[in-house]
C-alpha cells in the first residue's frame, strides 16, 4: 500500500526545487534552535558520562546548578563552535540524502510507501553518523565532559575544538575520532527513520495531508515525531557517550569498555537498567522543541516560496 508522502513527498519530491527548498530550510531552521540545544546537550552528556562512583551531581537540575556555581553561566555554552558546525553540516546532509532517496524510490506520482520512508530515513541517519556526527560528537563530548576546570589547580585537557582534534589524532590516531561509531550509527539511523516516517504518517493521517501546514500543526507534529527515536535508543546514546569519553589518561585500559556489548552489560550489571536511560530528560527537552522549530520553519519557508514562486 502506497501513501501520499505529505507535501514534501508528492510530485515535488523528485524535483530539484523541492530538494533545494528542503536543504535550505533545514539549514535555516537550525539557527532558531541552536541556543536551546546547547545547554540541554551539555547537561545530557554530563549525566550520561557519569558513573556510579561520581561525586559530582549527575541529575539535570543538580549538575546545572553545580556548573553555573563553579564555572559560570557561560560554561553552558562550552563546545558551541563544533556544535554549530556539526548542526549546519548535519542538517544539510540529512535532508539532502533523505529526499534524494525518496525521489529515487517514489512511484510515477511521487508517492512512497511506509517501508520506503523507513528505509530513506534510516539511510540518511546512517550516512550522517558516519560522515559527520561521530567525529564532531567525539570532540564535543570531550570538551563538555572534561573535568579540568572543575579541579582547582588542574589545567583543562582540551583547550578548544581544534586543540582537541589534534590531541586526539596524536594520542589515539584517526580511530579516536570515530570512537563510539556503532552506537552513534544506531542512534542516528533510528532517530531519522522514526522522525521522518512519523512526521509523514501524522501529516497524512491526522491532518489530512494539507497543502499548507499551520505553525501549530507543524510544531505539534515535529514535537511528537522527534520523541519516538530517543525513547527507543537512549541506551545506545548513553553507551556512545561513555565510549567517546574514555581515554587512556582518564580510565585505566583494564577498566575501559571494550565495545558496545561490553558497555551495555557492564552498565546494566554495575549501575542498573535505569542508568541506560540517563540523560533522557534533557535529551528530550533538547530534541523535541528543536525539531518542532525545525518543521515550523521548513513548512513556513516552503509556503513562502510557493507564494513568491522562488526556486521555480
Amino acid at each position: 500500500m502506497r501513501s501520499s508522502s505529505s507535501r514534501y513527498g508528492k510530485n515535488q519530491v523528485a524535483t530539484a526545487r523541492s530538494q533545494s527548498l528542503q536543504r535550505f530550510s533545514g539549514t535555516l531552521s537550525l539557527f532558531f534552535s541552536i541556543t536551546t540545544h546547547t545547554q540541554f546537550n551539555k547537561l545530557s552528556n554530563i549525566e550520561q558520562a557519569a558513573n556510579a562512583s561520581s561525586t559530582i551531581p549527575t541529575s539535570f537540575v543538580g549538575y546545572g546548578r553545580h556548573l553555573i556555581r563553579t564555572e559560570g553561566a557561560l560554561s553552558l555554552y562550552k563546545g558551541l563552535t563544533p556544535f554549530v558546525t556539526h548542526l549546519m553540516t548535519k542538517y544539510c546532509l540529512r535532508y539532502y540524502v533523505n529526499f534524494q532517496l525518496r525521489s529515487l524510490v517514489a512511484d510515477e506520482n511521487g508517492n512512497t510507501t511506509f517501508f520506503q520512508n523507513l528505509f530513506c530515513g534510516m539511510s540518511a541517519g546512517t550516512i550522517e553518523a558516519l560522515m559527520i556526527v561521530t567525529p564532531f560528537e567525539v570532540v564535543k563530548t570531550r570538551l563538555q565532559s572534561q573535568q579540568g576546570s572543575l579541579m582547582p589547580g588542574k589545567k583543562a585537557k582540551y583547550r578548544g575544538p581544534i586543540h582537541a582534534v589534534f590531541r586526539i589524532l596524536r594520542k589515539e590516531g584517526p580511530g579516536g575520532l570515530w570512537k563510539g561509531c556503532s552506537p552513534t550509527v544506531f542512534r542516528q539511523a533510528t532517530n531519522q527513520m522514526s522522525m521522518f516516517t512519523s512526521y509523514t504518517w501524522i501529516r497524512e493521517n491526522v491532518w489530512g495531508n494539507p497543502d499548507q501546514m499551520t505553525p501549530f500543526m507543524a510544531a505539534s507534529t515535529g514535537l511528537v515525531a522527534s520523541t519516538v527515536g530517543p525513547l527507543f535508543n537512549c541506551p545506545a546514546d548513553v553507551i556512545k557517550t561513555r565510549l567517546m569519553n574514555q581515554t587512556h589518561s582518564m580510565v585505566e585500559p583494564e577498566f575501559q569498555y571494550k565495545g558496545f556489548g561490553d558497555a551495555f552489560i557492564r552498565i546494566w550489571r554495575e549501575e542498573g537498567f535505569r542508568a541506560l536511560y540517563k540523560g533522557i530528560g534533557p535529551r528530550l527537552a533538547r530534541l523535541a522543541p528543536g525539531q518542532a522549530i525545525t518543521w515550523v520553519v521548513v513548512e513556513q519557508f516552503r509556503s513562502l516560496c510557493d507564494r513568491k514562486e522562488w526556486f521555480m
